[in-house]
């Protein structure tokens, strides 16, 4: 029903007991609908305004509390901008320096969607007691800016490639000028990057649940425990699972349970989490990816120290981690157990740029109770640095990725083997073009053998305006394939990579191969997206095989067809408030000649859908 202004009474001025109400209908309309029923308003930046989720444990600006809702701005509004965490009324000023300059310019404000490099006067808000100003640059650990339906929460929707990109992990704690936020932060990929200190203040909790995010355990509220969780309940069906080589048909049923804690004090954080993966009905039993019963996932201490323009954090003990747009090191989020590393992280952040060195063994998944340990003989280190690019709207990576493993195997054979991988990734976003492109050299041993390995990638997309914010996208990608003979080893590894790399199914992983992947996205209804798309994959070298997604040969090389095969796939993917996330995703994989001429006589028919649910 509509309302004309005729017949609306003026705004009464609200009173303390009008603003108490207000939060507490807030919060109801938060818990029960997500952030979009606590406001009239839709979000601010557009339709494209969406901040994706894949971030990093190296954007260290995760951890400094900030007042932006990431729905309601676009990333390219964010590169810039300084805000300001206010203490909570009655509580001591945080003493955390801030990675600012001291002459940063004062916080931005916004209540519509401002253009490119604009900023509204921060003296439209009341300003507030006690800040600490932060200058917020785009993320620089995740990919390039993809302009996605505003309506898909990064809490329920894990970002691909190019939508991992987007504004400073400091931008997605909400609330301003000492109120309630306008919404809740979203829940990141990694929920360790989470940071709720905002909440000294309980006049700006608006989610029923954030009662959990922040018990103080005194009265000066600087110390505090928090709490969160999830689960996810996952069905993958498959027909002709393996091109027909496989059982005619599997049903599949992946729950996933992960609950976690932690306890923030000035310089000091401790947070463990806990998992549990099951799964029934997978013909031949689940996989090392698909069953772990009970164990530890995370346990790790961070001391953390920040100086103006400078924050370092030293974390230890068991931890995720995650690069760039994930191609080479990620937190496996698709299959049902998640990945972790033991060792030793140092994050740096110096204005503009920043630092994630680390020394780790990756942990090794059992299926028992609290028995996972190390994956036998593993070393993996290195670094890996973003910082500002030369173009416009844009940041580039660069790192250097050690991997020490004894029993690596490819279609070559089994051996020793020391790979170092050299890589460079050009990300961002020019008015509608969105782009990220990597490139990567590996070099080392295999055994008694040189090494020598590669890969090109691309993801570039255009938001058109259009009903519905189609954006059409093409990725193109190559990997290096082994040659054979006496020639340096030359099959490309992906190393730690993501779940699924041409569609959910995972039927083929990014070795040996190029592609051609063109991709629609649309988004028909306000909480509502839908992908369309397609991937033509050819082997690179017709001496070697294919693999699988972590990098095991599935079949030789031994025929001389190059054309693996075609996959059609389709995700509609929908947000039920912003604890609730639901996704289907169907796709069938058509055999080229290659799989043909290796006996393989089938198409693989997936369907897959799951309900996420995380607090």
């Amino acid at each position: 029903m509509h309302l004309s202004s005729r017949t609306c009474p003026a705004p009464r001025r609200a009173g303390p007991g009008g603003r108490v109400r207000a939060a507490r209908t807030a919060a109801l309309a938060v818990a029960l609908g997500g952030p979009s029923l606590a406001r009239a308003e839709p979000p601010a930046g557009g339709p494209h305004g969406h901040v994706p989720a894949d971030m990093s444990p190296a954007a260290v600006a995760s951890h400094v509390p900030s007042d932006t809702p990431t729905t309601t701005l676009a990333p390219h509004v964010l590169a810039d901008m300084t805000l300001s965490a206010p203490a909570a009324p009655g509580s001591a000023p945080e003493d955390r320096s801030s990675l600012a300059p001291a002459d940063a310019a004062p916080a931005a404000t916004t209540t519509s969607a401002p253009g490119p490099g604009s900023t509204v006067p921060r003296d439209s808000q009341p300003t507030p007691p006690a800040t600490a100003q932060l200058t917020v640059p785009e993320d620089m650990s995740a990919a390039a800016p993809r302009p996605v339906p505003k309506a898909i929460s990064p809490s329920i929707k894990p970002a691909s490639p190019a939508q991992a990109a987007g504004a400073s992990e400091a931008a997605a704690l909400a609330g301003r000028g000492g109120g309630p936020p306008a919404a809740p932060p979203p829940y990141r990929l990694l929920r360790a990057d989470e940071d709720y200190r905002y909440l000294r203040d309980p006049t700006r909790q608006v989610d029923l649940l954030d009662v959990l995010k922040y018990i103080p355990l005194g009265p000066r509220k600087r110390v505090a425990l928090g709490f969160g969780g999830e689960t996810r309940q996952r069905l993958d069906a498959f027909r002709h699972l393996d091109w027909g080589a496989g059982p005619p048909r599997s049903l599949s049923w992946l729950q996933r349970y992960m609950l976690h804690a932690e306890l923030r004090a000035p310089y000091f954080r401790a947070f463990a989490q806990i998992k549990s993966a099951l799964e029934t009905g997978r013909p031949g039993g689940p996989r090392d990816i698909d069953r772990d019963d009970l164990d530890f996932h995370q346990a790790f201490a961070d001391f953390d120290l920040e100086r103006p323009g400078l924050r370092v954090i030293l974390r230890a003990g068991r931890h995720e981690l995650a690069f760039g747009s994930g191609r080479l090191v990620s937190p496996r989020e698709g299959p049902n157990v998640r990945r972790s590393f033991d060792g030793v992280s140092l994050i740096v952040a110096v204005r503009r740029v920043r630092a994630h060195l680390f020394v780790t063994r990756p942990v090794a998944t059992r299926p028992g109770v609290f028995d996972d340990g190390w994956e036998r003989g593993q070393w993996f280190a290195g670094a890996h640095a973003t910082v500002p690019s030369p173009l416009p709207g844009g940041q580039v990576d660069v790192y250097a990725l050690y991997l020490d493993r004894p029993d690596a195997e490819y279609q070559r054979g089994r051996a020793h083997e020391r790979r170092l991988s050299l890589g460079t990734r050009w990300f961002g976003a020019a008015g509608r073009l969105d782009y990220n492109l990597e490139a990567v050299l590996q070099t080392g041993k295999f055994g008694d053998a040189p090494l020598l390995a590669w890969t090109l990638a691309s993801d570039t997309g255009v938001a058109l305006p259009l009903p519905w914010d189609p954006r059409l996208g093409v990725r193109l990608d190559v990997a290096s394939g082994d040659r054979g003979g006496r020639r340096p080893m030359g099959t490309f590894s992906a190393l730690f990579p993501k779940g699924s790399y041409f569609g959910e199914d995972a039927l083929i992983g990014p070795a040996n191969f190029y592609d051609v992947h063109p991709m629609l996205t649309l988004a028909p209804l306000e909480r509502l997206s839908l992908t369309l798309d397609w991937v033509c994959l050819w082997r690179y070298s017709r001496a070697d095989g294919i693999y699988n997604v972590p990098g095991e040969p599935i079949l030789a090389g031994l025929n001389d067809a190059r054309f693996i095969g075609h996959r059609a796939g389709a995700t509609l993917e929908a947000e039920l408030g912003r604890h609730i996330g639901f996704v289907v995703t169907v796709g069938r994989f058509f055999r080229g000649p290659f799989l043909a001429q290796a006996g393989r006589t089938r198409d693989v028919d997936f369907v897959a859908t799951w309900l996420t649910l995380k607090f």
